[in-house]
């Protein structure tokens, strides 16, 4: 089941970036257009109706004014025509004024060759009359107008110290077509629709033109990756992994992701080519005492009744001793493979379990200098029963507590003084070896130094002593399989801790182990 899921998951047709962020940009851009518009369009009508308005407005003023000088002050008040000479001198094309007196008779209408007249409700003409002001828009002969309504009230007229109360004799109606208005408002509208889909066309094509240039980098890392993956063969050998893509300009994001993309391919590289060294490497360290395991057992085989009883032992006794150095760099083999997976890097030599509820690997507070003066009592006393001239001295030993595994630190440290005392020459009559072991407390790490007075390393080959069976040509005279230092650095940097190595050709190394304090 997951894996017919997974398949389906990768036949499945990609989305692209690209078309999802032409698709948000485009939204958010035609709302922010819409607003935007709408916003305009109120704004513009609104001042549009409201000169119309104005307009209006300074027209039943000046009709109010001609009408009240025409009114007299008996009944019925009004005069037999009314004129309205300075109102139509002054009135605008296009408007319409009406004048009904209170008993709904039409006195006055500027416009005699229409029809039609002013229209107006019940409910505005009684507010007319009740002396309101009544703005409303109607339709006169199919065009849309815009009218105001005004009562007409007699003035006043004082007679010692009594007022003549005001009178309302009628009302006058003033109509203004809003066909301009409209036909300007329609034509911004569609103006504004036609500029809104350009900006949004042209807008949505730079858009799609910049996210291909800025996703360019995310589709060649794609490509780069794909290509890796289809150059692997059968997903047991790594592809071609010398690729790279090709940085874009700047410091922005986009250029951090391609460097490390490159960095990560580079990393891949370089482990890749060290994973494959070491596997040739291992096949040759195998491949040696096989050989010699082989070619002796096969000879016994066929020589066994012919060959002396000392040859057979002494051949026995060689493939027995090929067979415990290959038992024993198996046994290494399997330590650098466990501390890689972070396993347990050593065998269990107490009842107490390796790893803790959670998997991870348990650390306890080591008497790191017990264990320094412990171990170099030992070895003193393999020296003296060697009958070795070399000198193990301690120097200066501060208490520390480090956090780790005792059983790798004690595996450390013996890999180092084997080092010391291997490639620190003690022959001859005057020769004396010496080497010493300090141990310090530096803010919140402990250090321990290793310094003899060996053969040295040449400074080509100091950057390469960690490498996994890698061998300085002065060593490559001794017995050994170039493991040893690439196990204490990775058992080293397993708890936390740093192993560096300094070192003058002809007179000795210092090696230097950092460990957290407890």
């Amino acid at each position: 089941m997951p894996a017919k899921a997974t398949s389906a998951s990768s036949g499945r047709q990609p989305r692209s970036l690209r078309f999802r962020l032409l698709l948000w940009y485009g939204a958010l851009l035609a709302i922010a257009l819409a607003f935007f518009a709408t916003l305009m369009l109120v704004i513009v009508a609104n001042e549009i109706y409201s000169g119309v308005d104005n307009t209006i407005n300074a027209e039943s003023r000046i009709a109010m004014g001609d009408i009240q000088h025409e009114l007299v002050s008996t009944p019925p008040y009004w005069p037999q025509q009314l004129t309205l000479h300075i109102a139509n001198t002054y009135r605008d094309p296009g408007g319409v004024m009406m004048v009904i007196d209170s008993q709904g008779h039409t006195r006055y209408t500027s416009d005699d060759t229409s029809t039609a007249n002013i229209p107006i409700s019940k409910e505005s003409r009684q507010e007319v009359l009740a002396g309101q002001t009544v703005w409303y828009t109607s339709v006169i002969s199919g065009e849309h107008v815009r009218v105001e309504g005004l009562p007409i009230v007699l003035p006043s007229v004082s007679s010692g110290s009594t007022a003549t109360p005001e009178t309302i004799t009628g009302m006058l109606l003033v109509a203004r077509s809003l066909s301009n208005a409209d036909n300007t408002i329609f034509l911004l509208r569609v103006l504004i629709l036609l500029i809104g889909l350009a900006t949004l066309t042209g807008t949505l094509f730079a858009t799609w033109a910049i996210a291909n240039r800025v996703l360019q980098p995310l589709a060649a890392i794609s490509a780069t990756a794909r290509s890796i993956v289809a150059s692997t063969a059968r997903g047991t050998r790594p592809g071609d992994l010398s690729q790279r893509v090709s940085r874009p300009h700047g410091r922005d994001e986009m250029a951090q992701v391609v460097d490390t993309f490159n960095d990560m391919l580079a990393s891949l590289q370089s482990a890749t080519q060290v994973q494959r060294r070491f596997i040739a490497d291992a096949s040759h360290e195998l491949r040696a005492p096989l050989t010699t395991i082989q070619g002796n057992l096969a000879f016994l085989q066929r020589h066994f009744d012919e060959l002396p009883t000392d040859e057979r032992r002494v051949m026995l006794s060689d493939a027995h001793g090929e067979t415990i150095r290959l038992a024993d760099l198996v046994d290494t083999l399997l330590l650098l493979a466990r501390a890689d997976a972070s396993i347990d890097t050593t065998p269990a030599l107490s009842e107490a379990p390796a790893y803790g509820a959670n998997g991870q690997h348990r650390q306890f507070p080591v008497e790191l200098d017990h264990v320094v003066v412990q171990l170099v009592g030992q070895l003193r006393r393999r020296l003296k029963a060697e009958g070795s001239k070399l000198t193990l001295n301690i120097g200066h030993i501060e208490p520390v507590r480090v956090q780790g595994d005792e059983e790798n630190l004690r595996r450390v440290i013996v890999i180092l003084l084997d080092n010391a005392i291997k490639y620190t020459p003690c022959t001859g009559e005057d020769a004396r070896g010496n080497i010493i072991v300090s141990l310090e407390r530096d803010d919140a790490q402990a250090i321990l130094y290793i310094q003899d007075t060996g053969i040295g390393i040449a400074p080509q080959d100091l950057p390469h002593i960690f490498e996994r069976f890698y061998r300085a040509d002065p060593a490559r005279s001794r017995q050994g399989t170039g493991l040893g230092l690439s196990i204490a650095q990775t058992l080293i940097e397993h708890v936390g801790g740093h192993i560096s190595a300094e070192s003058v050709p002809g007179q000795g190394s210092i090696f230097s182990i950092q460990l957290p304090l407890a």
